[in-house]
């Protein structure tokens, strides 16, 4: 099992600095993960929300300022950061799970991680569509495909379909385990029998995957420290 940091370490630093995204490394974590957007001059920056509410306050969109402009906004001195700044700070040889918010972000994101970082390199994203596209264009990469309640409504034939050909990896909420358990649990096993990886989303507690640790090859957590 391979632990990775939620947006790096948001326990002790903001998300998605520089500063939290190399926190879990300097703890012996395998990897993190990171979200991806674009900026209004298409640069990548690394950033959850669409707003910059939660980053400092203010309620500007990401999408609507250059990079210049995004600069000016920080937190505790800190800015967000570009996906090549951060590659080219990240350890060589650990794990990133790169998620791809836009799809604008999509395949710009790809060629930036295959330029700049030696190491394993997840992709994955809520937007379905765009890993369908990305994995048949580039064939060999890692991507993985993220549910949460918006994917309630599909069926478990319709859920394991999109993981046919060219899929590395399915990226669940752990919550899952305590709102619909059985059904999580048997897809989980499916996907296993399909040699899929399988990656938790947002596990806080060892007790959390306790009755599936066996079947979870990644875990993302907020504090790396609880699993290491």
């Amino acid at each position: 099992m391979k632990i990775l940091g939620h947006r790096g370490m948001p326990v002790l630093y903001k998300e998605n600095t520089l500063q939290s995204l190399l926190a879990p490394f300097s703890f012996g974590a395998d990897g993190i993960e990171t979200d991806v957007r674009l900026t209004k001059d298409g640069v990548t920056v690394l950033i959850h929300d669409e707003t910059l509410s939660n980053f400092c306050g203010t309620d500007v969109r990401v999408s609507d300022l250059t990079l210049a402009e995004l600069r000016e906004y920080k937190s505790d001195g800190e800015t967000v950061p570009t996906l090549e700044e951060f590659l080219k700070f990240a350890p060589r040889n650990r794990c990133l799970n790169i998620e791809i918010k836009e799809y604008e972000a999509g395949e710009l994101s790809v060629l930036i991680c295959r330029k700049f970082y030696e190491g394993e390199i997840i992709f994955s994203s809520f937007n379905h569509h765009l890993i369908n596209e990305l994995k048949e264009r580039y064939n060999g990469l890692k991507f993985g495909y993220l549910f949460d309640e918006q994917h309630i409504s599909m069926s478990d034939e319709e859920i394991l379909a999109l993981f046919d050909k060219n899929t590395y990896s399915a990226h669940l909420p752990v919550v899952g385990l305590l709102y619909f358990p059985e059904r999580l649990v048997n897809i989980i096993k499916e996907l296993k029998k399909r040699e899929i990886k399988i990656v938790l989303w947002t596990v806080n507690s060892k007790n959390d995957i306790a009755r599936i640790s066996e079947y979870v090859d990644y875990v993302i957590t907020d504090d790396v420290r609880i699993f290491l």
